[in-house]
């Protein structure tokens, strides 16, 4: 699971924030549930897409997009990291909410590509993957405003609950010129614990509505030493034509 280590200004500020073409009804919600899902080398297990399901990430509304796009994002005393992320789209043998991407980490320690299969861009699958390290509770897509979820986020000892609220939309082309559709602006805040040591974390995540992603934009964790401050922009993007 691609999930940023807790070291990492904690994973999306614990967020894992480091975690479809329609509506579906009950009935084939709970088909796609008990069937493991498979994207070229990527095999999703049955009990992970039943998570996915339940928390309303998949099988319902838009679906992924395919594009490419160049995110960087700075981190507290830290050098900034770019990663280059391809997604394929969503497809008649993935429930709505999956894409296959490749995912290649450019700077600041290049990593080889790596093929698995994208969450609605809040993480990436790859083999072998049985479990989910961010639980998602009350998301109902398509977002409207004033909607409300809930983040819950567990690992080595740290932890962190998070409410999040849907406001309002703005074009999308003011997050990259090239962007289509609208961005939905969600606001999160939370409490946790990071070894023991009491923290609150805010965020500012955008749900980009016709690419069927989310993308976190700005984050802050206060500490008893201080506030810490983190940001991701996007810095190239692109859909190929059809």
């Amino acid at each position: 699971m691609r999930l940023a280590s807790v070291s990492g200004v904690l994973p999306w500020l614990l967020f894992g924030l480091g975690l479809g073409a329609g509506a579906l009804g009950a009935e084939t919600h709970a088909a796609d549930a008990t069937a493991a899902v498979r994207a070229g080398s990527v095999s999703l297990p049955p009990a992970l897409v039943e998570t996915l399901s339940s928390a309303g990430l998949i099988g319902r509304g838009e679906p992924v997009a395919a594009f490419d796009w160049t995110l960087e994002t700075r981190r507290p005393m830290r050098a900034p990291r770019r990663v280059r992320e391809r997604f394929d789209g969503g497809g008649p043998e993935l429930p709505p909410g999956l894409s296959p991407v490749v995912h290649e980490t450019l700077a600041p320690k290049p990593r080889p590509a790596r093929r698995g299969i994208s969450v609605r861009g809040l993480t990436v699958v790859h083999p072998g993957d049985t479990v989910l390290d961010v639980q998602v509770q009350g998301l109902q897509l398509p977002l409207a405003a004033g909607a409300h979820f809930r983040l819950d986020y567990e690992e080595e000892g740290s932890s962190l609950s998070q409410d999040c609220v849907a406001g309002a939309t703005r074009a999308a082309s003011g997050v990259h010129p090239a962007m289509p559709g609208n961005a939905r602006t969600i606001a999160c805040d939370g409490r946790g614990h990071y070894h023991g040591i009491p923290v609150r974390v805010g965020a500012t995540v955008l749900y980009l509505e016709q690419l069927g992603v989310f993308l976190q934009v700005e984050q802050h964790i206060d500490t008893p030493v201080g506030r810490l401050r983190g940001s991701t922009r996007i810095i190239d993007f692109e859909m190929p034509r059809r």
